[in-house]
């Protein structure tokens, strides 16, 4: 009876430790095979001391040896079951805690991993936050994937913002790009592990979005003009993607596009002035102030805040009025352009005569009409005579010509200007049969400059093809701002990009359109460039491995392309490749072309021979090109991302320092960018062997190990 009562009272014991601590069993605890690393209380009072000890550590099990040591682990026998689990705990007498060479297994409840270390927000664009963490102390299994999400906490936006989710897979990941928020908000992002069990406790940072460009003003309304003033009435700006700072009100000289930017700043009138630019503030003041300034004189001839408020001469010409808001926090500051006004005229009421007989008022009306009459009957021979000059000119040939103002050589087909050719006013003669010429209402150009390029400012804008509207670049090239050397510069790279003709994987020249003041330039411009694309699957939207291959050979094949035609590419990477939005890649940035990409410092892409600023050859593009490759497969990462410098960069080149092998990327695909990389270049594989790739096997990506660090890349 007596044994039987202390086998009653053990297994008693045993039964509710089990249900109070959730006891696992008693394991051995072997030297060579430690399954509790990790000494977390020295004489724990109690199992339920050390439980709350190794959860509050976010270990998945306690062990307890001796009565005396409470340690924390992620997993447990390893080196077997033990029956020597003898010793009963001081402090709860129910409950085992070990013997000296085993241990008292106890679940402290937790599954998940503990939270991810060290987050950063980096302010990478309006809308969006680069971030980077390093993986969890306390994994307990294997890592397969991260939850982040981001709640505003304080915005300028007026209405609810969405909470943001996303999933980036893969245990070794460590960066990533939110997109989809809001500009100029602070957001608490939090980052989840999660393990094979489940998710684990979130890591928590806090950062304001960069700011956004503020809503369009209205234009100003002209209500009164003298000969050297006009007063106007401003709208009030608004903006969700940040506060409303000041306002500047703008003159723009009649036949002036001025520049739209964002982050544009105006001159005032005396720079203006010096630099001949046709635009400038004329005055500004603080947001608070708007009531104040809402109706604006232009042109009284004092100061308003930094800017010399100069008169006008309204007799002469009649300039635009234009309002910009500006939002401005920290150091980031953006700007908003209204559309500029018409004539003075278009906002005022013609005076109404007072006093006037009906005689007088019947002379005056007849007088104008007689006027009109005349006028018309002018306009309408002057009209007449033009189109039978016209059609005259047109009788011996069909064709439209292409033309410049100004004198230009001519260029061949091989993209050469000797310097003894005669100058020619018609200088498109031999390449007319190769150029559309674009109808005027074909084309749509955005006013927005999106570059300022070697021989104009490029736009973006929609040019209609068989009915189709196709979003595309414009390059506005004024001929008669050009040198002479200028000239012949730019229709060598415009020859370029006819020379290639078309290809499905090229970005191509869609044609030309002709003003009296200007040749618009119209290059075909994909949806999406692949460094978009791949930075956008570390956020959840993944990258199939056919499509690696894919993009992969159809850009060797329009490299090959172009090596047929005689010409080298000298801007290869993630960001001179477009995506259509069937997904076929399409290669840009060849000719002209290049003046529409981004400003890219190209020092991480350069062959080992072109650092001694050796002339461009296909060699080197095949070393680019590897280094294309290698993005692809980081989906986006920066190369040398651990260097700063582009000096640290050429260093390391010269001193045969590569870019690593990926987890994911096969041995078979790293050998090919090695060899791309090759320090001969006569070892270095052909475009015609490179666009065989698909011949390679790829697995999915599933980490992402490479940092995205945009400084690093543009300039």
């Amino acid at each position: 009876m007596i044994l039987l009562w202390i086998l009653t009272s053990v297994l008693g014991g045993i039964t509710f430790a089990q249900e109070a601590y959730e006891y696992k069993g008693c394991y051995r605890n072997l030297e060579a095979e430690v399954d509790f690393p990790v000494l977390a209380v020295s004489h724990p009072s109690s199992p339920s001391e050390c439980i709350r000890e190794c959860g509050s550590r976010y270990y998945m099990f306690a062990g307890l040896m001796n009565d005396q040591q409470c340690y924390c682990g992620s997993e447990y026998g390893r080196s077997g079951p033990s029956l020597g689990c003898t010793i009963y705990c001081v402090a709860e007498p129910t409950a085992l805690c070990g013997s000296l060479d085993s241990v008292s297994v106890y679940s402290t409840g937790l599954k998940g991993p503990s939270p991810p270390r060290h987050i950063q927000l980096i302010r990478s664009e309006p809308g969006a936050l680069q971030i980077t963490w390093e993986p969890p102390n306390v994994p307990n299994g294997k890592l397969i994937a991260y939850n982040l999400r981001a709640v505003s906490l304080t915005s300028h936006a007026s209405g609810f913002l969405p909470t943001i989710e996303i999933q980036v897979q893969g245990g070794s990941s460590n960066t990533t790009t939110m997109r989809g928020l809001q500009p100029g908000t602070n957001y608490n992002v939090s980052i989840v592990a999660v393990n094979t069990h489940g998710s684990g406790s979130a890591a928590y940072s806090t950062n304001w979005t960069l700011i956004g460009q503020p809503d369009k003003p209205d234009p100003p309304k002209i209500v009164n003009k003298t000969d050297t003033t006009v007063t106007v009435v401003l709208a009030k700006g608004s903006s969700e993607s940040g506060p409303v700072s000041r306002y500047q009100v703008v003159v723009v000289r009649a036949g002036t596009i001025p520049p739209t930017d964002s982050d544009r700043t105006y001159p005032g009138y005396e720079q203006s002035r010096e630099e001949g630019l046709g635009y400038y503030v004329t005055g500004e003041f603080e947001a608070g102030d708007y009531e104040r300034y809402k109706t604006f004189t232009i042109g009284d001839g004092r100061r308003n805040g930094r800017f010399y408020n100069a008169p006008l001469d309204t007799r002469s010409s009649m300039p635009h009025i234009g309002l910009i808001v500006t939002s401005e926090i920290r150091d980031e500051k953006k700007y908003s352009y209204s559309e500029l006004t018409n004539t003075v005229s278009a906002g005022l009421e013609a005076p109404k005569p007072r006093g006037a007989s009906a005689t007088v008022v019947v002379l005056y009306v007849a007088i104008v009409l007689l006027g009109v009459l005349l006028l018309a009957s002018v306009l309408t021979y002057v009209v007449l005579r033009r189109r039978h000059a016209r059609s005259r000119a047109k009788h011996s040939s069909e064709q439209q010509e292409l033309t410049l103002q100004g004198p230009v050589c001519e260029v061949d087909n091989m993209a050469y200007v000797p310097e003894d050719v005669p100058e020619r006013k018609n200088h498109y003669q031999d390449l007319k049969s190769k150029v559309w010429s674009i109808p005027k209402n074909f084309l749509v150009i955005d006013a927005a400059v999106v570059r300022r390029g070697r021989f104009g400012t490029v736009h973006m804008g929609t040019v209609q093809i068989n009915g189709v509207p196709k979003t595309a670049t414009v390059h506005t090239i004024s001929d008669g701002l050009l040198r002479a050397s200028e000239k012949k510069a730019m229709l060598r790279e415009l020859d370029v990009c006819i020379r290639v003709g078309s290809h499905i994987n090229l970005a191509g020249l869609i044609g030309t359109c002709e003003t009296p003041e200007s040749l618009y330039v119209v290059i075909e411009m994909p949806p999406q460039t692949l460094k978009n694309r791949l930075l956008a699957a570390r956020s959840g939207d993944p990258l199939p491995p056919n499509q690696i291959l894919s993009v992969g050979v159809s850009v060797a094949s329009a490299l090959l392309h172009l090596q047929n035609h005689k010409i080298v590419h000298t801007c290869l990477c993630a960001r001179s490749v477009g995506l259509e939005s069937d997904g076929t890649p399409k290669l840009m940035g060849h000719g002209i072309a290049k003046y529409a990409l981004e400003d890219i410092k190209y020092i991480r892409w350069k062959a080992l021979e072109l650092l001694n600023n050796e002339k461009w050859h296909q060699e080197g593009v095949v070393w680019a090109f590897g280094v294309l490759l290698w993005e692809i497969f980081s989906m986006g990462g920066t190369p040398y991302a651990d260097l700063v410098g582009d000096d640290e960069v050429e260093d390391a080149v010269r001193r045969h320092v590569r870019l690593p092998q990926l987890r994911d990327m096969p041995d078979p695909f790293y050998e090919v960018m090695l060899s791309c990389w090759s320090t001969n270049r006569d070892e270095r594989p052909t475009l015609d062997e490179l666009v065989r790739i698909d011949t390679l096997s790829v697995c999915p990506i599933t980490s992402v190990t490479e940092p995205y660090i945009p400084e690093l890349e543009l300039n």
